[in-house]
């Protein structure tokens, strides 16, 4: 058969349109295209399966005389006639191994020259048929697909450099958290703490007990051996904890009878550092409260506690002195519950 060359205008056309038929597979069907080139195809068929402007792939399929070539293909369904009887599609990329091997075929058509499979594989490996598609760059879809792919790309960088930072400060606060801040080694929540001592020798009687017990109202009585009730006063607004002592006991002047609690001031806490955290603190340092259960309340510094280190200095125990720990008195910013009193906590100080 001697090709047909169909010759337009070049504003028109930009390929040689050729009138041998070639077999075009779509979507597993197979048709004859009688009107073809290196633009696109046109097949006397019918193609319902897809839509005008639908992107599908295909392969050509060309026969020779010892071989088929088959050539794949991205396509674009352009045009279906209204009966259905015809469509034609245009490629949309094809990888420059591709054109090559296209325009060899169309040369050996024109020419009329017998190929082998021989100078075919010859060709793909002297042309490195094997390289990246690459979309037209007058393809306004290919374009399109092009400029979606940067934005999915650039999200996928934003993302991943977002979840690094986060990473990152998750183990920085880790660090911060376990190594550069400074920590108690001991804390307990307290209140200030009444000892209300015995005025006279004798039986310890208590008073009709209240809930709080007003400055000057007696929390119990010491009666005499004459008879005579000696009251034992409340020295503030004090909720009385616990007696050292069982009532109808005998006790002696000066013995601590009670344990108060000043129900007027805020729970706070007394926390034990090592003096070299002492030495890092002053009065009006932040510090954090750990809660038992995991509750975090904010507080300050409010003093630091040397009295037991200077009681171990006047008592000449140097050593301990030394190697003890500092009080620290914490005040939470918010009042803490006085069902906590006793509770131990942690506390560091960012």
């Amino acid at each position: 058969m001697q090709p047909q060359i169909v010759h337009e205008a070049e504003v028109h056309r930009q390929h040689v349109r050729l009138k041998i038929p070639v077999t075009v597979e779509i979507d597993g069907h197979r048709f004859v295209a009688d009107d073809w080139s290196m633009g696109g195809f046109g097949v006397q068929g019918e193609l319902t399966s897809r839509q005008v402007g639908e992107r599908l792939p295909a392969r050509l399929l060309f026969p020779f005389e010892d071989f088929e070539l088959a050539l794949r293909a991205d396509c674009q369904l352009v045009y279906r006639t209204e009966d259905g009887s015809r469509f034609g599609c245009r490629f949309t990329a094809m990888s420059a191994g591709q054109a090559t091997l296209f325009r060899y075929v169309i040369d050996a058509y024109l020419s009329g020259e017998l190929l082998s499979a021989g100078d075919l594989l010859a060709l793909a490996g002297r042309e490195g048929t094997a390289q990246v598609r690459s979309g037209a760059p007058d393809d306004p879809l290919a374009v399109e697909d092009a400029r979606g792919r940067r934005v999915r790309r650039w999200l996928g960088y934003g993302l991943a450099s977002l979840a690094a930072i986060g990473l990152a400060a998750v183990i920085w606060l880790g660090i911060e958290q376990r190594w550069l801040a400074l920590r108690a080694e001991t804390a307990v929540i307290e209140a200030p703490l009444y000892r209300p001592r015995a005025p006279a020798p004798g039986i310890l009687e208590a008073a009709p007990a209240k809930e709080i017990f007003e400055p000057g109202d007696p929390i119990g009585f010491i009666t005499e051996a004459d008879g005579t009730r000696v009251p034992v006063s409340s020295p503030c607004e004090c909720v009385l904890l616990d007696w050292r002592y069982g009532r109808g006991q005998y006790v002696l002047p000066g013995e601590p009878l009670a344990l108060l609690v000043d129900a007027s001031q805020p729970l706070v806490v007394r926390a034990g550092v090592s003096p070299a955290t002492a030495a890092r603190l002053v009065p009006g340092a932040r510090a954090e409260i750990v809660l038992p259960g995991g509750g975090l309340v904010p507080g300050q510094v409010e003093r630091l506690d040397f009295t037991d280190r200077l009681a171990a200095l006047a008592a000449g125990h140097e050593r301990r002195a030394g190697a003890g720990t500092v009080d620290v008195v914490v005040r939470p910013d918010r009042p803490l519950d006085f069902d906590a009193l006793g509770a131990p906590v942690g506390v560091r100080f960012p």
